[in-house]
């Protein structure tokens, strides 16, 4: 079994675990568990089911691939945890911003310069869906298949510890918030987008550390490591704009955005250290 494989058989697990420890409603507690024994399955039919009826390339292909499915079913089991508000907590991070992302946020709003860098901001933010299989088809195209799994075990570990926290701190995204420090934020179309893929598509709870950027950095490090100096520099780019729009369209705090990418700055050297190569 892959690397990717053995991760998925700890996490939907665990999730699965702590829901029936945990005092959650029954639709939410059944949700975890369907999600969990989907996950499970479809993590050991790809493991064996696959190569007894595929041809060996295509299999190893879907194999690839899977883990970009299989970490929406962990996004939904980690959502369905979200049952109140940690105020405290979420006050705290609140009063962050408001202290350290302030300048930034006003000058996005205030300034000509700083409304088209927002609208850059909010385009980088959409690139956080197709970072991750964009990475994937980056080491195919740059002949590094072999390598895929593990870029896996470091964008898996680094996303699926940023769910993990949340059923044990949960807040509201800051979009969700009335900020009474911060002027509205310039509306344009790649916003509007944002917005509605956010309404239509996400658990509307806020992840600490942000598994977004926690997946675009990591995704970043390794390709940087592996690939030549123009395509790490490029995925660099990606990811230092995803981290930055994350909080500069207050879609996550500012504290998330870097804890996400202290994780997976960690996450990258501690495999560097026991010797995976990325």
């Amino acid at each position: 079994m892959r690397a990717a494989e053995w991760i998925h058989l700890v996490v939907f697990p665990f999730f699965v675990s702590l829901a029936w420890m945990r005092t959650l409603p029954e639709g939410r507690r059944a949700k975890v568990t369907r999600l969990g024994v989907a996950g499970v399955g479809a993590t050991l039919a790809g493991a064996f089911l696959l190569p007894r009826v595929l041809p060996p390339l295509a299999a190893s292909v879907v194999r690839d691939w899977l883990p970009a499915l299989l970490v929406l079913f962990v996004y939904w089991q980690a959502g369905a945890f979200f049952v109140r508000v940690d105020q405290k907590f979420q006050d705290r991070l609140e009063a962050f911003d408001a202290r350290v992302a302030a300048p930034i946020l006003r000058w996005l709003t205030r300034n000509r310069v700083g409304r088209w860098v927002a609208g850059y901001l909010e385009l980088c933010y959409l690139l956080c869906y197709p970072m991750v299989p964009m990475s994937v088809g980056a080491l195919y195209v740059l002949r590094l298949g072999r390598h895929v799994d593990q870029f896996w075990i470091v964008v898996l570990i680094s996303t699926y510890l940023s769910y993990g926290v949340l059923p044990f701190l949960q807040t509201m995204p800051p979009r969700m918030l009335k900020e009474d420090w911060l002027e509205p934020l310039p509306v344009n179309p790649v916003r509007s987008f944002n917005i509605w893929i956010l309404r239509h598509g996400s658990i509307h709870a806020n992840t600490f550390p942000s598994a977004h950027v926690a997946a675009s950095v990591a995704a970043a490090l390794v390709l940087a490591t592996l690939g030549p100096w123009p395509v790490g520099l490029l995925f660099t780019a990606i990811a230092a704009g995803i981290g930055f729009g994350t909080f500069a369209g207050r879609y996550h705090y500012s504290a998330d955005a870097i804890t996400g990418c202290l994780v997976a700055v960690a996450v990258f050297a501690v495999a560097r250290w026991i010797g995976i190569p990325v």
